[in-house]
């Protein structure tokens, strides 16, 4: 994908780079998309079971007709187009990778786009059809958050809406309100209108595009700036990780924010995963140390399966009734806990309990479960 081109985010500023989705989404499929980013944000895994009751009840889409729906989803795709001195790059990726129909539910595979690039993300909020193209033609500006100009005729040319809208009030009515409306959250962006002359009533020949100033640059707490400034050549999302430094300094101080940062930006390209993942999974740990484990066991098991069954049962204690499946567990969780490897820390968490499972041949292993 895009993102993996090396030193990307320094080559970008010289490049040309645009996003094409090359068949238009219908209202369903885009609030389908809308569903599930909701459904991901909550899990945080890009394998997403869907109850079919709950899913009838939001969508006006027959029973016999999901497999058709679902399979004319999986078929499109958003193209990309990177070119800068060094080399030329296209490729593209699908809204969903896979699916799988059961007789209750049915399974949506996510492409890993959503969870490494927040720009891919973002694309399946939009609501209008129209933010698709228009976003993918300014793409470069929306990631180096660079204020732009767009004539109304070039901007109905992207758009390929031709002379609708002769009107301006009927065009920022229909179009450009819309437009704003899906992007102003994720990008802080506003717009003014760019007339001949200075009178009121005068034609609008422009928009101009501007992105607001974030919360941190108006932020007085220097400390909290002073990791900003350490960190900002790792960041991917630096309104996400301004919430976590945020909520790690009011929570655990500013001197294990700092060295909890200083640390992952030591390490985290080592294990291949981008710096705001560790981040976010450093500060998860620090948040468990202040929960008291519900469930604690420290001792030696003379095998894997021993651990595994030690676990369920406790599990069962804490927890009736709940199915070691994707019902509850995350399928990456599932797969390292079958294949336990040695002196591997496996955890999970989801609104309702987490778990820390450290297996170890020959010391002693440690479970613990909170419930949060």
């Amino acid at each position: 994908m895009f993102y993996d081109i090396e030193n990307f985010k320094k080559r970008i500023g010289n490049s040309t780079f645009y996003l094409d989705i090359y068949s238009s989404l219908n209202k369903n499929e885009r609030y389908f998309l809308n569903y599930l980013l909701k459904k991901y944000i909550e899990m945080e895994d890009l394998k997403i079971e869907i109850c079919k009751e709950e899913f009838f009840e939001n969508f006006k889409i027959d029973i016999e007709d999901l497999n058709s729906f679902l399979e004319k989803l999986s078929r499109k795709n958003i193209g990309y187009s990177f070119a800068d001195s060094l080399d030329e790059v296209k490729g593209s990726f699908n809204f969903i990778n896979s699916y799988m129909i059961t007789q209750k539910s049915f399974i949506i595979n996510m492409p890993k786009d959503v969870k490494y690039s927040k720009y891919i993300k973002i694309i399946y909020s939009f609501s209008n059809r129209i933010t698709y193209k228009f976003y993918g033609y300014f793409i470069k500006n929306f990631i180096l958050k660079k204020n732009f100009q767009v004539k109304i005729e070039d901007f109905k040319d992207i758009l390929k809406i031709d002379n609708r809208y002769e009107r301006f009030f009927d065009f920022e009515k229909n179009i450009l309100k819309p437009l704003i409306k899906d992007l102003e959250i994720p990008y802080k962006i506003e717009f003014d209108k760019v007339k001949v002359g200075t009178n009121l009533n005068n034609k609008v020949i422009a928009i101009d595009f501007k992105f607001k100033d974030p919360v941190w640059e108006d932020d007085d707490d220097m400390k909290l700036k002073s990791i900003l400034f350490m960190i900002k050549g790792d960041i991917d999302d630096i309104s996400e990780v301004y919430t976590i430094l945020k909520n790690g300094i009011k929570d655990h101080g500013y001197e294990t924010t700092y060295r909890t940062c200083f640390k992952v930006k030591q390490r985290y390209k080592s294990i291949n995963m981008s710096f705001d993942e560790v981040l976010k999974i450093s500060f998860k740990k620090l948040d468990l140390k202040d929960v008291e484990p519900i469930v604690i066991i420290k001792k030696h098991f003379s095998s894997p399966k021993e651990l595994r069954k030690q676990f369920m049962n406790e599990l069962e204690k804490v927890k009736p009734g709940v199915i070691l499946d994707t019902s509850f567990f995350c399928e990456k969780f599932l797969q390292d806990f079958i294949l336990l490897k040695e002196d591997k820390v496996l955890s999970f968490r989801n609104s309702e309990m987490s778990l820390f499972i450290n297996w170890k041949q020959n010391e002693e292993s440690t479970i613990k479960i909170f419930l949060l």
